[in-house]
């Protein structure tokens, strides 16, 4: 099969649901709110936002038939048939190995040789490896919100999807530290001359 190509944009309003823009603007924290609605790479936010180079730390590499994926992940893909996925647990740490964010990278395998690649390198951080491998992939974040952290605070979460000129390649779910980029939401807004 031949590599992927550059995407065409798509329509501004078209990759991604009505409320994401409110889901964002829920968070308090400025740092969060940059991050989540970001469309380049996660990475160098968060070593901003950490103060420190990250590296990736791989838990898990498996190949996998589409029918053992998670449902979400199987329909952003749009797999239905006997499709094989690379799918890749990996961390990105601090020199000290503090966790900074926690990701599941689930991959189409055989459209292009380089993501294949990428996914399946042990040692770097996924943006930065695509983006040196030459493979260029829009981003369409498909969910934020909260979820659960290690140790059981709540924390940051982002979904989205890495898309190629003929459609997604990689789907991406990724957890931040609330160490690093902050959980807290807004109060609702009071309706006006009500006390507090």
């Amino acid at each position: 099969m031949s590599p992927a190509r550059a995407p065409k944009r798509p329509h501004p309003h078209a990759p991604y649901p009505r409320d994401l823009d409110a889901r964002v603007a829920q968070f308090a924290s400025p740092v969060t709110r940059i991050l989540l609605a970001g469309e380049g790479l996660t990475t160098p936010l968060l070593q901003a936002a950490s103060d420190g180079r990250l590296r990736a730390r791989v838990w898990s590499l498996r190949e996998v038939a589409a029918e053992q994926l998670d449902p979400g992940a199987r329909k952003q893909l749009r797999l239905s048939g006997p499709e094989r996925c690379l799918v890749r647990h990996t961390g990105l740490v601090l020199a000290c190995g503090a966790l900074v964010s926690d990701n599941v990278v689930v991959a189409r395998m055989g459209v292009d040789p380089r993501v294949d690649r990428v996914v399946g390198d042990r040692g770097r951080p996924l943006g930065f490896a695509l983006a040196d491998a030459g493979v260029v992939l829009e981003r369409r974040v498909h969910w934020v919100g909260r979820r659960r952290w290690r140790g059981g605070g709540p924390c940051v979460c982002k979904a989205y999807t890495l898309h190629a000129a003929a459609g997604p390649l990689v789907h991406v779910e990724e957890l931040f530290s609330p160490r690093v980029v902050p959980a807290d939401v807004r109060l609702p807004q009071l309706p006006q001359g009500q006390p507090t």
